[in-house]
This record gives C-alpha cells, structure tokens and sequence, in this order.
C-alpha cells in the first residue's frame, strides 16, 4: 500500500511540477536589460511651430540733451506681447537635448516719463540654442542663450519720427510640456540687453526687458 502512494505522489510530481514552476515564474517581474529597449527615435526630436503671449517688462537708460534732465532717467513700463515661435530639437542622450529656436512678436509696451509716452519698442525677434534635461518622459526643462532685435520708436518724446533698431544678448529658462504626442505647452522667461545705442537727433538709448511668455505649439 505504502509503495503505491509513493508511486502516486512520484507521478503526481512528475506532471504538475513544470505548471507549477511555470506559474512560479509568470509571477516574477521580468528582468530588464539596457538591450532589450532600444528607441529608435527621441519623443522631443523634430520640428515645431506655435504662437505665444508674453508678458514685458521694459527699463531703459535714457541720456536726451534738452528733453531729459540730467542725470540719465530710468524709465520703466509693463506691457504684452503676441506673436509666433519655431524650433528643432535633438536629444544626444537620456540626459541631454540640445535645439534651436527662433520667434518673432508684435509688441504693445512703452516708456514713460512724467506720466507721458516717452516712446515704445514695436517689435522684437529673437534665434537662441538651447540645452534642455528631461525632467520626466513629457517634460522638459531647458536653458536658452541667444541674440534679440528690438524696433524702438522715441517719436512722441522727440515730437519727429525716431525709429532705431537695437540689438543684444539674451538669457532665459523656460520648460515644455508633451500634452499629446504632437502638442507641447511651453512656459519660459528671458531677460535681454539691447546695449546702448546712438539715438537719431542726438542722445543714447540703453533698454532691457525681462519677459514670460506661454504658448502651444505643434510638434511636426
């Protein structure tokens, strides 16, 4: 009797031992190697294009022999700005995505001096490389440096048409967001120096600005 239940247990062992370790191993989690996941391509590389509102803040070092008394007046004024932004991103590793990205604004600012429209910046453009570190698989924080244009327009302070374009350095950080696969929400901030400028008629014109800008763009 004792041999047949050794027998039994024998063969009961032999058919449902390969199930039993079968179901054992469907419960581990899988063992993940750096072979076994190899993108071919970066969720930020490619080309994008948007449009954006900004938020400025205008300062500017104004030096106007017979308009302004001395010393040089420091004239400040918050303003908004609208226009269009496009780039290209390529991410070199898991850690670090470089681009390039350009945009250019219709602007809506001006100085003031004693309460009266000393003059305004109309517009501004701007190419700037960026460094960007995915802080999650979607978001991206980034660095930017680059070169911004700006047309000023000292007209109403000097009562004859007086236009200059100025340029200068820019810095800012900013991060982008992935809403969809072709979607990107974008929140940056810049501060730009335009340097100090001969104005027509006499004078010089120091103005910088700092300005947050969010936009949406699509990501071709």
């Amino acid at each position: 009797m004792r041999s047949l239940i050794k027998l039994a247990a024998v063969a009961a062992l032999a058919v449902l031992g390969p199930v039993a370790t079968a179901q054992a191993q469907s419960m581990v989690a899988p063992m993940v190697t750096s072979n076994m996941y190899q993108p071919t391509s970066s969720a930020w590389d490619g080309f994008y294009l948007g449009a954006q509102g900004s938020l400025i803040g205008m300062k500017s070092h104004e030096s106007a022999p017979g308009i302004l008394p001395p010393p040089e007046q420091l004239l400040g004024d918050i303003g908004g700005s609208a226009g269009v932004f496009a780039g290209y991103r390529y991410q070199l590793t898991d850690w670090f995505v470089l681009g390039v990205d350009a945009e250019v604004n219709n602007v809506a600012t001006q100085f003031e001096y004693s309460g009266l429209n000393y003059g305004a910046l109309k517009w501004d453009a701007a190419v700037r490389a960026t460094l960007g570190y995915p802080v999650a698989p979607n978001v991206l924080a980034y660095g930017t440096v680059g070169y911004s244009w700006g047309r000023f327009d000292l007209s109403p302070s000097r009562g004859v048409t007086t236009e200059f374009t100025a340029g200068g350095f820019q810095l800012g950080l900013g991060v982008d967001m992935m809403v969809t696969q072709n979607i990107i929400a974008r929140l940056n901030a810049t501060w730009t120096h335009y340097g100090v400028n001969n104005v027509p008629g006499g004078g010089t014109s120091e103005p910088s600005n700092q300005v947050v800008r969010a936009g949406l763009a699509w990501k071709f």
